[in-house]
């Protein structure tokens, strides 16, 4: 893995960004409620905190994501240039290749031999 350090960051802040933004959901709920209607949302502490929270747990997710995908994208640099050989679909199809070439080998001395006993 290129960049674990970004990848470990953006998974810390994603619980935090989430859960700011379902809190701050939740206060706006509160504050929507105890609203009585046709009443300014705005001049409520209840939604106009769970609006602010909702926006930073919001910006904290945009943040995360952000973070994750600068990781896959060096990442994806760092394949280019890199020999292809670092997957390791392409080492077992290698291994594979390698492997069968080894027992046709065999397979083609075995049947040699035999060929000269008879």
């Amino acid at each position: 893995m290129g960049d674990r350090g970004r990848y470990d960051s953006a998974m810390f802040w994603l619980p935090f960004g989430t859960a700011a933004a379902v809190i701050g959901l939740a206060l706006m709920t509160i504050g929507v409620s105890r609203s009585p209607s046709g009443a300014n949302l705005l001049a409520s502490p209840w939604f106009d905190g769970g609006l602010g929270l909702l926006v930073f747990g919001g910006l904290m997710l945009v943040w995360s994501l952000g973070l994750y995908l600068r990781r896959r994208r060096g990442e994806a640099q760092a394949g280019r240039g890199a020999d292809a050989a670092e997957s390791p679909m392409t080492e077992a199809i290698k291994g594979y290749y390698s492997e069968r070439d080894r027992l046709f080998k065999m397979w083609d001395r075995q049947q040699r031999s035999r060929a000269r006993k008879k």
